[in-house]
């Protein structure tokens, strides 16, 4: 039994030991499995960490990428914007353009820019020898250097390319061909063999304006000479009777017209030769065109000015036309009023032509004012200053030319006299000869002539002695002095025969006598 007992517990620990052996080679497993799993996460979360890291990477220099082209645009902006409003520094050459400057560069404005480069251009265009492929572009820091034989002529700059809208290196190419041809076409033009073309050429042209000036002489002399065998000019001009116009002075007033028309077409040609000789030598050019400005602005400006007032002439035209019309128009009516064809109550015949006369002024006024504004300078201030002044000119001086025309267009159609009526006007007695709206003139009984202002017969009584006369008759008074010891009765009778007797007394009225007190 006790070996049975120690046999069982041996076979016992024997199972368990086994069991416990099984069991920690197990537990050695998962361990190991654990570890190596722990070392695949370890790996896979230090991937994931070198990924996340380069995407943050690549999202920080895509962020500052941006933030650079951002600030290369605003900053391109800034410069085009402080630039537009600049005035360039002009590269100029012989009085030529080449390019123009608007950037500083460091402490030099573009305008020092400018006479630097431009000082440098005129050593190139003086030297004996230019070679073309000694023009280079060299490049230095930030600036792109355009040199020849390695002296520095222009520096281009980024704020120069920016403002040309240019790559910096295209830029510079571009102003370096420009230099190019400024400079091999200025030694052309300056060249020797230029110069005396340009004198030949000069020669020329004075040769044929003074073979023209001879010509134009010569046909001008013979124009003048068929023109005065002509009849018209032979005869004159002659109206009816009168000679307006004689042979000679014809002939005289031809010769001063062809004359004139000679000096007109020399001044022409003058004028558009100087600058055409002018313009043959580069150094003058620029006063070449400075004449032709000079001559043809003015011209321009008139032809403009004359086209543009062509409506408003075509309006003042019609407006004359339709006032003539009406002018006519009256004048006809007035006419036949005056003739006595047309009859209008209280409308006499000696009306008709001072009527006419004050409706045509009044009309001829309204014209005026309707045409004023279709003027030339009607608006501007010159021209409305100029009109008040002559206004009030007109108006202070005339004041008594206009009291004697109211007086004159009151007097006609107060009827107060006629021509031909002998009147009494104050201390003059005669016989109306003439009357307008000014003044009346009367001859009196001395066959004197005498000018009354018509203010002057408004203002005073005026004795008629022709308006009843010429139907009643008019008493002629006159005085007889008589011897003291004479009877009244022999000269009363004596005198009443003699009125009776006189020739052209008329018997309407009957001859009396008053006695004046003593």
């Amino acid at each position: 039994m006790k070996i049975r007992l120690l046999l069982l517990l041996a076979s016992l620990s024997f199972s368990v030991y086994g069991q416990q052996d099984s069991l920690l080679q197990e537990l050695q497993r998962q361990v190991k499995e654990l570890k190596i799993q722990r070392s695949q996460d370890s790996l896979k979360v230090n991937v994931l960490s070198q990924e996340l890291q380069s995407l943050l990477l690549l999202d920080t220099r895509h962020i500052e990428t941006e933030k650079d082209s951002l600030y290369k645009a605003q900053r391109q902006e800034e410069i085009k914007r402080i630039y537009s409003k600049a005035n360039g520094a002009p590269i100029r050459l012989d009085n030529d353009t080449i390019y123009t400057i608007y950037t500083t560069l460091g402490l030099y404005s573009p305008l020092e820019r400018a006479e630097y480069t431009e000082k440098k251009l005129r050593k190139l265009v003086e030297l004996p020898i230019f070679r073309k492929d000694s023009l280079k572009i060299d490049s230095n820091n930030n600036l792109l250097m355009i040199t020849y034989q390695g002296e520095w002529i222009q520096a281009v700059s980024e704020e120069d390319a920016i403002i040309a809208h240019l790559p910096q290196i295209e830029l510079a190419k571009s102003l370096q061909n420009d230099i190019l041809r400024a400079v091999t076409q200025y030694r052309e033009e300056h060249s020797m063999q230029k110069r005396i073309m340009r004198i030949g050429e000069l020669t020329l042209l004075i040769l044929a304006i003074a073979t023209f000036f001879y010509l134009l002489n010569l046909l001008f002399r013979k124009i003048q000479q068929l023109l005065l065998r002509h009849s018209f000019f032979e005869k004159g001009i002659k109206i009816k009777n009168y000679q307006i116009l004689n042979k000679e002075n014809m002939n005289y007033i031809l010769t001063k017209v062809l004359f004139l028309l000679k000096l007109i077409v020399f001044f022409i040609v003058i004028f558009v030769s100087i600058p055409v000789g002018l313009k043959l030598f580069p150094s003058t050019q620029l006063w070449a065109e400075r004449l032709l400005k000079l001559i043809l602005d003015p011209l321009s400006q008139i032809g403009t000015a004359i086209v543009d007032y062509l409506p408003n002439l075509i309006i003042i035209g019609i407006i004359i036309l339709i006032g003539r019309m009406v002018l006519k128009l009256m004048r006809y009516f007035l006419y036949e009023i005056e003739r006595g064809a047309l009859k209008i109550k209280g409308f006499y015949k000696e009306f008709a032509k001072p009527t006419y006369n004050i409706l045509r002024i009044l009309f001829i006024c309204f014209i005026f004012i309707v045409i004023f504004p279709y003027l030339p300078g009607s608006g501007s201030s010159a021209f409305q200053g100029v009109s008040i002044f002559l206004g009030l000119l007109i108006f202070l001086g005339s004041s008594s030319t206009i009291s004697n025309g109211m007086a004159g267009i009151f007097i006609t159609y107060m009827r107060a006299f006629r021509e031909n009526d002998w009147i009494k006007v104050g201390d003059y007695i005669g016989m109306v000869i003439h009357k307008d709206s000014l003044v009346t003139r009367l001859k009196t009984i001395n066959n004197e002539e005498v000018t009354v202002p018509n203010s002057m017969i408004l203002s005073s009584s005026t004795m008629n002695f022709s308006s009843i006369g010429r139907t009643n008759g008019l008493v002629v008074t006159t005085q007889v002095k008589v011897r003291y010891d004479a009877r009244l009765e022999d000269v009363d009778a004596t005198l009443i025969a003699a009125a009776q007797a006189t020739k052209g007394v008329t018997d309407k009225i009957t001859p009396y006598i008053s006695y004046l007190p003593q």
